[in-house]
């Protein structure tokens, strides 16, 4: 019996994004079904049978025999095949269930012969999507793991990568990398490398940064000094230089266990070089339009780990360059930043409207919105044309937003237009392929929002649940109106989108799936690494050894994974009563050292 397009409404509901990518996949011709003797369909994948050609439901029962999961556990099931393993554990256990599964093609066969009734409902899958996104996105210490063997063999080398994430994990958990992120020199990418650096120090690393932006002025100001392109390229790379060696030499005192660069820092290819006979992994997030900005045809291939916020096309370009150091690592918001505001009467004042933009006026945005210049509408950001149909609608005079604004706007608006930027486009990109980090933002602060579709959307969102989207401008402009009379359905909207957020789409969340899928590839490296390298506190230790009540103050630190100069000091201010003589030493210096900001 062909179950699948009853399947495929059930998984319209529970997983929207799931469904669209299995209903793009041809059935596979390459798994054979038998019937099995007790009458039931098996998968034979190749030479393997993933289950019993006998009784597969006996099959089933009998794995399950001393798995008694913990009644707030999650019960991770490892390997589908035709599910008989989980049919038994969805009527046996009440425990919310996730199943993984690497192969999209085996799960097709599967939504083909097994009805998915009793199940779908309670189960979330996650079918071939790589183990750190899982493990990044998904709580997992209150796993219980049930692994269907015949899996096992069919994907050894996907299971065998998930051993791995996991252990990588419980060591990212209880130990203290040194990361050193390299900032861009200007641009878009400059505020998320320092949400990197804040949220890798949130989870417990020690951060420094290269703070390349410092060289902001020097850089414009060559472009000052000649006209002769030739010379000012010459220039600009003598700078670039200069600031790579500077990237290299804060490496050298620094000591930093991972090197991060974001778009457009200035890592030349002998900076990177250097970096690597110190047998320091070097990554960069290309946090940028590829078919905008293309210089990561120049630059790709000199990274150990290239993360990227686009796939598809663009990994069949870097594919075909011979790379395979690629990742995919969508934008995301950071909630210490994007989080709902109370807003000052002055504030509201100046930021409340009933349709708000904040961001660059690209021509498809200048296109696109002028039809809806009839509304009170208000515009935030630089390059907007200033003539009299656009004009009353820009906000602050034309000028750059600062974050703190960003959020007050993305808080204040009742319905937040997102339209992703095009240089070419009289309105929205056909064929746009990533999701900008105002999605996420915007959502993290709980501000309704209207986006343009995304082909990768569906991957983030539920799809007019979490978030509203719009494939016209007629639609843009029609759901804008409908959205800032229903005020209920904007909040429940805006309830879902900040929930899926904060579930699964932090910067925390981010770092933490970068770290899995750079050290479980490096996972004997690391321990060796970490074990080799004196810990903070051990550092202080020794440099106090001479000072018996200091070194008695400090040792109550050992063990605790983020030792930091804000440690000591946090644990000092919960203290009610006098203070000791090293508390008092810690807050002298708490004074004297000048606050970055």
């Amino acid at each position: 019996m062909n179950h699948f397009d009853s399947n495929i409404q059930i998984l319209e509901k529970t997983d929207p994004g799931l469904a669209a990518r299995v209903k793009l996949e041809p059935y596979p011709e390459h798994i054979t079904v038998v019937t099995a003797k007790d009458g039931q369909a098996v998968p034979v994948y190749g030479e393997i049978s993933l289950h019993s050609r006998y009784y597969p439901k006996k099959e089933a029962v009998d794995s399950l025999v001393g798995f008694e999961p913990q009644g707030d556990s999650v019960i991770a099931v490892l390997g589908l095949g035709f599910g008989y393993h989980l049919k038994e554990i969805v009527e046996r256990f009440d425990n919310p269930i996730i199943v993984i599964e690497p192969r999209l093609d085996l799960f097709r066969a599967f939504l083909q012969h097994v009805d998915l009734r009793d199940c779908l409902q309670r189960v979330q899958f996650r079918i071939d999507e790589p183990p750190p996104k899982i493990l990044a996105r998904n709580e997992t210490r209150n796993w219980e793991v049930f692994v269907h063997q015949p899996s096992t063999f069919v994907s050894s080398q996907y299971f065998e990568k998930m051993e791995q994430c996991i252990r990588t994990l419980d060591v990212l958990e209880t130990k203290s990398l040194r990361i050193l992120v390299v900032n861009p020199v200007y641009g878009g990418s400059l505020p998320t490398a320092r949400f990197c650096k804040d949220a890798l120090a949130s989870m417990g690393h020690v951060v420094d940064s290269v703070d390349c932006d410092r060289f902001k002025d020097a850089y414009f100001e060559i472009q000052k000094i000649t006209r002769i392109e030739n010379n000012q390229k010459f220039l600009n790379h003598k700078l670039m230089e200069l600031m790579g060696e500077a990237v290299v030499a804060r490496a050298v005192e620094f000591k930093p266990d991972l090197v991060l660069g974001l778009a457009q820092a200035p890592m030349s290819a002998e900076a990177v070089s250097k970096l690597k006979v110190m047998k320091i992994p070097v990554a960069f997030w290309f946090v940028e339009d590829c078919h905008t900005l293309t210089y990561w045809k120049d630059v790709a291939g000199q990274y150990d780990y290239f993360f990227t916020i686009q796939q598809g096309e663009f990994f069949r370009k870097l594919g075909e360059q011979g790379l395979s150091n690629f990742y995919y690592l969508p934008q995301a918001a950071h909630p210490p930043i994007h989080k709902p505001l109370e807003l000052s009467d002055e504030d509201k004042k100046k930021f409340q409207a009933d349709l708000s933009f904040m961001g660059e006026g690209y021509y498809n945005r200048h296109r696109a919105f002028a039809r809806l210049l009839d509304q009170n509408f208000k515009i935030w950001g630089t390059g907007w044309v200033q003539n009299s149909g656009y004009w009353p609608h820009i906000q602050n005079n034309g000028e750059r937003v600062d974050s703190d604004d960003c959020v007050k706007i993305y808080n204040a608006g009742k319905v937040n237009l997102n339209l992703h930027s095009s240089t070419y486009h009289d309105g929205i990109n056909p064929n746009g392929d990533f999701v900008n980090p105002r999605t996420f933002e915007i959502a993290a602060c709980g501000g309704f929002q209207l986006v343009d579709s995304r082909s990768e959307m569906g991957d983030c969102f539920r799809i007019g649940e979490e978030m509203v989207t719009f494939t016209t401008l007629d639609e843009m402009r029609d759901k804008a109106l409908y959205y800032m009379e229903h005020e209920e359905e904007r909040q429940e909207v805006v309830r879902k989108a900040r929930e899926r957020v904060l579930k699964e789409h932090t910067m925390r969340h981010r770092m933490q799936e970068m770290l899995l899928h750079i050290y479980s590839d490096r996972e004997e490296e690391l321990c060796v690494r970490l074990e080799n390298r004196k810990s903070e506190i051990d550092r202080a230790l020794e440099q106090v050894q001479n000072d018996a009540e200091l070194e008695a103050f400090l040792k109550p630190f050992r063990g605790k994974k983020d030792f930091t100069f804000q440690t000591v000091l946090d644990q000092i201010n919960e203290n009610d009563g006098s203070f000791s003589d090293p508390e008092l030493l810690f807050l002298m210096v708490d004074q004297i050292i000048p606050k970055k900001g």
